[in-house]
């Protein structure tokens, strides 16, 4: 049974925490928030029985299956005990920063990953291996004054439409599916066809081109 750490019980980490869990994932859930009555529009697994419980364990009770949930902050000091015997890390925060902690962690540790995006109207799902192109090779470093969905907004289907790819990802990753590691997933807009998939090169001068 695969181990899978989902960074993140909102709009991104609810479906993908309930998608790995019914496909016989063991996950645990990371988040150190409480559910509120802005989150329910888009965070599907909450209801207003749970205002005010803390997410973590909120979600990793509907998931079932022995999944777990650890009311923390995913943060350099903190991720070996949150993600350490994971065989995969999924982020699906709503932070910049922690992105690409979860990102570099997992090159680091030699762990699958899935950084998981959504904004607005779209978003974007990477893949990560060992060996493959690294977060850092398209996106280099996090932006200062990227917003926030708090701040910009996110339309509620499209964190189950990321969040449903995001799984579907980390599922292929964890089957050892080829041309997934190192590609990009771009989902424009709900009204476009389909994702666009950009597979990517090492960035000259990258970290990961050491490991």
């Amino acid at each position: 049974m695969p181990r899978v750490t989902v960074v993140g019980a909102g709009g991104l980490g609810g479906p993908v925490a309930l998608a790995l869990a019914a496909a016989g994932a063991r996950v645990r859930v990371v988040d150190p928030d409480v559910v509120d009555a802005s989150n329910l529009h888009r965070q599907v697994q909450f209801t207003l029985a749970d205002l005010g419980a803390a997410k973590a364990p909120c979600l990793a009770a509907r998931c079932g299956g022995g999944a777990t949930g650890v009311v923390a902050r995913f943060d350099a000091t903190t991720a070996d005990e949150l993600a350490g015997d994971c065989d995969l890390v999924v982020d699906g925060s709503d932070d910049p920063a922690t992105k690409f902690l979860v990102a570099d962690w997992a090159r680091a540790r030699a762990r699958l990953h899935v950084i998981a995006a959504a904004l607005r109207h779209g978003g974007n799902v990477f893949a990560g291996a060992p060996g493959s192109a690294c977060y850092r090779c398209l996106f280099e470093d996090a932006p200062d004054d990227a917003p926030s969905c708090a701040d910009a907004g996110v339309l509620g289907p499209v964190v189950g439409w990321v969040g449903g790819v995001a799984a579907a990802r980390a599922g292929a990753l964890l089957a050892g599916a080829p041309g997934v590691a190192g590609s990009i997933w771009v989902l424009d807009d709900l009204r476009a066809r389909g994702p666009r998939v950009v597979a990517l090169a090492r960035r000259p001068g990258c970290a990961c081109e050491a490991t």
